[in-house]
């Protein structure tokens, strides 16, 4: 009767611990990398100043640390535009202290990603 019990306990404490782990595990797996809503935002520029065209791949070349407490994200979109591609690199200014927009600036690339 003893044994059975202590099974059974056992066995809760085992599928506890076993569901926080999945728990865990879940939400790493579905965590937004920390430039998520910076390319979010070089995509809706990107569309808006290229409504004619559409993005059909997304890089994430990295951040720099900039002077006065500011970062610089940099992004190259790729977009389909009257059977052509055309290489779109997109800079925002950030805040670093704040996370808050300065700029955003477009250039188009001749080379392409």
């Amino acid at each position: 009767m003893i044994i059975n019990i202590v099974i059974k306990a056992v066995f809760a404490l085992l599928s506890f611990t076993h569901s926080d782990v999945i728990v865990l595990e879940t939400a790493a797996l579905h965590a937004e990398p920390s430039y998520a809503k910076w390319g979010k935002l070089a995509m809706q520029e990107t569309s808006k100043a290229y409504s004619d065209a559409s993005i059909v791949n997304y890089k994430y070349e990295g951040r720099k640390k900039l002077p006065n407490g500011e970062s610089e994200e940099s992004f190259v979109l790729l977009l389909n535009k009257d059977a052509k591609q055309i290489a779109i690199r997109v800079t925002i200014k950030v805040s670093t202290d704040t996370d808050k927009l300065i700029n955003v600036n477009l250039k188009e690339l001749n080379d392409g990603i």
